[in-house]
């Protein structure tokens, strides 16, 4: 087999798979690193495998254990000792040449080919890549209505659309109607209709035509209706006369005579067959019922024969007048790009496959094929048709040139929710296969899960199941029904048919995580708002951290909605058990900060400083009045900052208002500054330049914001893509399986009338129910299926993120279909319970609604160690100026500002860490001390600090003890050794706790080295890309190794003492913690080390744990062990 697709599931392992391709083959052959391409989807993925792949390689060249080694010694049939020496020549060959460790996302990838051929394809060798095009198209827009005056035909086509839009009752101002489409002439789908519109003229005479066969038709019915109502009049009788009284189907005469175009309801349709029934005996309105019946009866045949017309012609003239506009548009664009030797980054792959189209293929390969002998590519189910097409001359060529599996492609079609950016997880279902050779293409399905605990992945495997089953049968009843009128071909109905069950054939996993625990799920159909506060309150009640819960909202509206909520709760909370801090770039937008608000508006203000709305918006920020006038003095200063650049305009404004001293505003203050120092990096810039740019897109942007312990995070499905966490809490599982346009929201549908509008060709129709019966009837219906596909994906993507407890919330009440209601539906809750395949579940009742749950609401499951999550840190302090600054002593120190700043307590515990590694007794650690201040690793504030916490630590009189200086021998880091028959048991009992020891000594060193300041980390980063070796070192270090396990306690003290004549050897074992929580496996590490100590012969163990942080000594039975 050449090539290797890989149906990977959420939480199979995929990230494993694929740096064990990687990892394989340079093993085999340790120069190939710089003929392998990775390809991913986003620079977060792109790093998380870089990482991924130097820390396992790291792993085998140090002879620490690896998950991979066993594997790899099996297939390439090396020694243990052969492996590690390869791996020791990959890494020190990628580190030494990184930037031919090629993992790159796509368009990165893309770029590169350009960039080889920039000669050829004519363009600037400095072109800026531009990945927003909201500012381009606004500008372009603006290009276009100023160029009416040297086109007369653009000109009577704008009069127009200014025309239409009057007699519509919408705005005058055309800029937007310009650019209601203008998302489309970058979508990849769109590219082939966009080169075949027609001229604007023709396209207004054919759709003019149907609107007027349309209006005909409308007019004879209205005649219809008008000629019954006349009628009624005449005879002093009203609707409410006949039957139904002020509900009657006699009402439809008045509907069908207006503008509204209304169906006839079956009551209608049926008195329109009969006279029958149409009012009581003795009505004043029985004598016309002979007359009114057959006007009733030519107004629904009149309707249903010309239903389709209406709608078609409507849809036509919605969009028509912006559709013609948009050649002009992307010339205006591509004008525009030019002057400003710009490329759109979405671009790139069109540009790429014209130029792949137009030469030989040697001729690429001879710039870029060549080089690359081995291809990977992940999220493959989110690639693009033009994606493929430019990838696929490149595959084929690498399957050409070797025997081996040069091919290795991973996606998950369940996981596929990028078709509105272009992504086709059709090309994964079967036609990568297809056309990279059946033959020589090897599938294979992952069906192992190994994020999850069991009750997670039955609930997923069964009701994903049930709620596919269920709605596939759904749609293949739909498209029989119209396949029955005629809305769509009955071939084409054919093709359309299981859809969603292809998707997810073979869905179900097999859960790994067997050991952990069973899991939890809840689903809840609430009769209001979900309780969202009380369910993250009970999380943390059983041990969750806040860092474990991860909140899904399908927009980001809702995930506004949600951290109001927690915002509002946070400033009310006074329970320490129940702190948290909230993380979502969808509610914390910049433009919506006060101080924001504030400075937009005085710059404004420089501008203009009679504009009223803005002076209303400073003003209130400044506690005056909305309509005071400004101060002479501050108008003068408004009109001084007018001269200068927008970066010293806002340094005026925050030293003169002493905005640094609002420390609640001090996190959006910085980001508004970092937008305005990146602005005005890049151009010659004015205040209105910056007041422009800040309009088009920098108001939108969010705070970049670190995750921390106490952090809850929140985010959309599409961006918890690849995420997981403990416990994941979905608050609004009611996204519409079916959304059409509606309100601001406009979904385009690129159709082809079935008609005679067919001559208009592919044509962008707005998605709404009045295309099911439209010439667009049948892409409304392949539309349909495919967004049932999209949404339940979403509910996959969802529903699968959670590791450990899971919980969903479906607020009821709604009337569109959607993937709660499926949800519930799907589960069927009885009061005798919910059985869902290999799980039952229980149904009852709470105050917020009916609560379904699996499994058992337990804690956290047992943790691996990790690196400590960062502080949040509030910056009291904004300067405005450089920071003076001074060189440090030692170079690792590199620059610091003036001032000495304290560590932070993490980092003081890794010093009193390397203040205690060495030291016997208590006059040694104070020298360690000393020492330190004079390397200059400590100052002399921070050594009195340390000092300070060190008195705190020894008052205890068990401490005391321990570094009293009575003590025979005293061994600090120093190893225990396991024999080899023991070493795998005692890694898997205690590997995270080694992993934290680790991590502690690299940190130690890495503080010794220095604390980082912004010019440090800046250096470090340039200093070698040995960091990333580095950075697997930590993470690696303490695991077994294949012969022996070492154990390395901080201090062991021993002492032979006589008790009658009787001489007992004892000694104490101590293990140093920093953090601020107790865990089980800490007292397990030690009781481990009591129970090695014992075995070596000695008469008395005693085990202590010494939380430093917490001023805390707990001492630790051997029976814990």
């Amino acid at each position: 087999m050449r090539a290797k697709i890989l149906n990977a599931s959420a939480g199979s392992g995929k990230t494993y798979q694929l740096a064990y391709k990687y990892i394989h083959d340079v093993i085999e052959r340790p120069e190939l690193y710089r003929h392998i391409l990775a390809v991913t989807f986003t620079n977060k993925a792109t790093e998380e495998m870089k990482s991924r792949i130097l820390r396992e390689i790291h792993l085998l060249a140090t002879g620490d254990e690896s998950p991979y080694a066993a594997q790899l010694q099996e297939e390439l049939g090396l020694d243990a000792r052969t492996l590690q020496q390869r791996a020791h020549d990959v890494r020190s060959h990628i580190l030494h040449d990184y930037s031919h460790f090629t993992v790159l996302t796509i368009d990165t990838f893309f770029q590169r080919i350009l960039r080889a051929f920039i000669r050829e394809l004519g363009f600037d060798l400095d072109y800026n890549v531009e990945i927003e095009t909201e500012s381009l198209l606004a500008k372009s827009a603006d290009s276009l209505v100023e160029g009416i005056t040297e086109n007369r035909e653009l000109k009577r086509w704008l009069t127009d659309f200014v025309q239409e839009r009057i007699d519509d009752g919408r705005r005058w101002d055309i800029r937007d109607g310009i650019l209601a489409l203008s998302g489309e002439l970058f979508k990849e789908k769109n590219r082939e209709a966009l080169g075949r519109a027609l001229p604007k003229e023709k396209l207004r005479r054919l759709v003019g035509k149907a609107g007027e066969k349309a209006r005909a038709t409308r007019r004879a019915m209205q005649e219809k209706a008008r000629e019954a109502l006349r009628l009624m009049e005449e005879a002093g009788v009203s609707p409410s006369d006949f039957t139904g009284k002020s509900r009657s189907f006699a009402n439809y005469f008045l509907a069908a005579a207006g503008d509204e175009l209304k169906a006839p309801s079956a009551t209608v349709e049926r008195m329109s067959r009969t006279t029958e029934g149409w009012c009581p005996k003795g009505s004043p309105a029985q004598p016309l019922v002979a007359r009114l019946q057959p006007l009733l009866r030519d107004i629904c045949d009149i309707f249903r024969l010309n239903v389709r017309l209406w709608n078609t012609a409507a849809l036509l003239r919605e969009n028509y007048r912006s559709f013609a506009l948009l050649a002009d548009l992307y010339a205006q664009v591509q004008r525009l790009c030019d002057q400003e030797s710009t490329m759109l980054l979405s671009e790139t792959k069109y540009i790429l496959a014209e130029f792949i189209g137009h030469n030989d293929a040697p001729f690429i390969y001879e710039k870029v094929g060549n080089r690359f002998e081995r291809y990977m590519i992940d999220e493959f189910q989110d690639t693009s048709a033009r994606e493929w097409r430019n990838f696929l001359p490149l595959l084929h060529n690498a399957m050409a040139q070797s025997q081996q599996i040069s091919v290795f492609l991973v996606g998950d079609i369940k996981q596929s929710i990028y078709r509105w950016r272009g992504g086709d997880w059709k090309i994964l279902h079967s036609e990568a296969r297809r056309e990279l050779s059946p033959a020589d293409t090897e599938v294979v399905n992952l069906r192992d899960n190994w994020r999850s605990l069991p009750t997670v992945v039955e609930f997923n495997n069964g009701i994903m199941e049930r709620i596919v089953a269920a709605d596939n049968r759904a749609l293949n009843t739909m498209l029989d029904e119209a396949a029955a009128t005629g809305a769509i071909a009955a071939e084409r109905a054919a093709e359309l048919h299981d859809i969603l069950a292809a998707a997810y054939g073979d869905h179900a996993q097999v859960p790994r995580r067997v050991k952990d625990g069973p899991g939890y799920v809840s689903v809840t159909a609430c009769t209001g708002e979900p309780p969202l506060v009380e369910r993250i309150k009970q999380v943390l009640d059983r041990g969750f951290r806040p860092s474990d819960i991860l909140i899904l909202v399908r927009s980001a509206t809702d995930g506004a909605r949600v951290a109001a909520e927690l915002l509002r709760f946070k400033g009310e909370n006074r329970d320490e058990r129940y702190r948290f801090d909230v993380m979502t770039r969808e509610a914390l937008i910049v433009g919506n900060a006060p101080v924001a608000g504030f400075l937009i508006a005085a710059l404004r203000l420089t501008v203009n400083t009679e504009d009223t709305l803005n002076r209303a918006i400073y003003n209130r920020f400044l506690g005056r009045a909305f309509g005071a006038p400004l101060p002479d003095d501050e108008r003068d200063f408004c009109r001084a900052l007018r001269l200068l650049s927008p970066e010293e305009a806002f340094e005026r404004l925050v030293i003169r208002h002493h905005l640094a001293e609002r420390s609640d505003q001090t996190a959006y203050l910085q980001a508004l500054h970092e937008q305005l120092i990146s602005f005005c990096s890049s151009k010659i810039a004015d205040i209105p330049l910056f007041l422009r740019w800040w309009d088009e897109q920098g108001s939108s942007r969010s705070l970049s914001i670190e995750q921390s312990e106490r952090t809850i995070e929140i985010t959309t499905v599409h961006k918890a893509k690849g995420l997981e966490r403990p416990v994941v809490i979905i608050p609004y599982c009611t996204w519409q399986l079916d959304p059409k346009s509606s309100g601001n929201v406009t979904n385009i549908v690129w159709a082809r009338a079935s008609d005679e509008e067919a001559a208009i060709g592919q044509f962008p129709v707005r998605y709404k129910q009045a295309m099911a019966d439209s010439e667009f009837s049948e892409a409304y219906y392949r539309e349909l299926v495919y967004s049932h596909v999209d949404n339940i994906n979403l509910l996959y993507v969802a529903l699968t993120r959670a590791a450990e407890s899971l919980h969903v919330f479906i607020p009821t009440g709604g009337k569109a279909a959607n993937v709660g209601s499926l949800l519930w539906k799907a589960l069927n809750p009885k009061a005798e319970g919910c059985p869902l395949g290999k799980i039952e579940g229980r149904l009852q009742t709470t105050e917020a609604g009916e609560e379904c749950t699996f499994g058992s609401f337990d804690g956290p499951a047992p943790r691996k160690a990790k690196r400590d999550l960062p502080e949040h840190v509030l910056l009291e302090h904004y300067p405005t100026a450089m920071a003076d600054l001074r060189l440090r002593l030692p170079s690792q120190r590199y620059f610091e500002e003036e001032r000495d700043a304290l560590p932070s307590p993490r980092d003081f515990g890794i010093l009193m860490h390397k203040a205690f590694e060495n030291a016997a007794d208590e006059e040694e650690i104070r020298r360690s001390v000393t020492q330190m201040q004079s390397d200059g690793i400590l100052s002399q504030s921070e050594a009195e600090a340390l000092g300070t916490m060190l008195d705190e630590a020894l008052a205890n009189p068990v401490v005391r003890e321990w570094f009293a200086g009575e003590w025979e021998e005293v061994r600090t880091e120093s190893d225990i050794i396991l024999p080899a028959a023991r070493a795998q048991r005692a890694a898997a009992e205690d590997a995270a706790a080694g992993a934290g020891k680790a991590a502690v000594a690299a940190e130690s060193a890495a503080v010794a080295a220095g604390k980082a300041a912004a010019g440090a980390e800046s250096a470090a980063a340039g200093a070698g890309k040995a960091a990333a070796g580095a950075e697997g070192a930590a993470a690696g270090a303490g695991t077994a190794q294949r012969s022996s396990v070492t154990r390395r306690p901080d201090r062991v003290m021993m002492r032979s003492e006589r008790v009658g004549e009787r001489e007992l050897r004892r000694v104490v074992v101590v293990d140093y913690k920093f953090g601020e929580h107790e865990t089980a496996g800490h007292r397990r590490q030690i009781a481990e080390y009591m129970r090695l100590l014992g075995e070596m012969g000695y008469d008395e163990v005693k085990g202590y744990l010494w939380y430093i942080r917490l001023r805390k000594v707990v001492e630790v039975s051997a029976r814990e062990a």
